[in-house]
């Protein structure tokens, strides 16, 4: 397996044995000898050399299959998101994101049953901010009548002020919103309250536990807000945002 993996990588990099040796830093013979003699006592070096200049795993490199679970277009995909710096993967991330959300919106809405046609949840006469802090404690709240083009799982709506989250969500606009069982992932927008004040954003992680939370507009990246893992700010989750009106 070894073998067929070596040559499989050469047929999609286009090259031959010895641009293996000469690009790789592998001797020649020892690359002909595989193919001559098999492959019994490769040296850990030369599979750190192989690995390092094909961008694959051991387990890949050894087997053919990664025990990632990732297919070789994903494992290529990986490898050039691993060698972006921190501003690239964030472009990556946020396109990745913006992907996603096409892909939720693009599919067909549930059908609503009669009893869901109206009914009832408190609107926040307090605006949220998007990008400019707003207080939500305690303050008064509304029963806004919503109809069967407001999701069922909707349990609350809020009105977003500012421009940093257009054209998504733009000044003025209500958002209706879940909390209780609410699943938020990456790409989501939610209601946070960070260090006692309220935003709308754009929620994002890393691999680091750190929270980003990003403005859609992005004439407003002034108005993003990093939570480090290791800093001393709050971060409270109010609301992931179903839809807007």
């Amino acid at each position: 397996m070894f073998l067929q993996t070596v040559s499989q990588l050469l047929r999609e990099k286009g090259i031959s044995k010895s641009d293996l040796s000469r690009m790789g830093g592998i001797p020649y013979t020892t690359i002909d000898g595989w193919y001559k003699k098999g492959t019994t006592g490769v040296r850990l070096e030369t599979l750190r050399k192989l690995t390092s200049f094909f961008d694959v795993s051991f387990d890949y490199l050894v087997t053919g299959q990664d025990t990632s679970g990732l297919t070789r277009k994903e494992e290529i995909v990986m490898s050039k998101y691993r060698k972006l710096d921190e501003h690239g993967q964030r472009l990556i991330t946020l396109a990745l994101d913006e992907e996603l959300r096409r892909i939720r919106e693009e599919q067909p809405q549930p059908e609503y049953s009669p009893e869901q046609a109206e009914r009832e949840i408190p609107l926040y006469l307090t605006l949220a901010a998007a990008g400019y802090a707003a207080p939500l404690d305690g303050v008064d709240y509304e029963m806004l009548t919503v109809g069967p083009g407001v999701p069922a799982a909707a349990q609350f709506a809020m009105k977003i002020t500012g421009d940093s989250m257009e054209p998504v969500i733009n000044d003025g606009q209500i958002v209706y919103c879940v909390k209780e069982g609410a699943n938020l992932f990456d790409g989501d927008i939610g209601i946070f309250c960070v260090d006692g004040s309220y935003y709308c954003k754009r929620y994002q992680t890393d691999d680091n536990n750190n929270v980003y939370l990003i403005s859609e507009n992005r004439n407003r990246a002034d108005a993003d807000l990093t939570i480090w893992s290791s800093g001393n700010r709050s971060l409270m989750f109010v609301g992931k945002v179903l839809t807007a009106a």
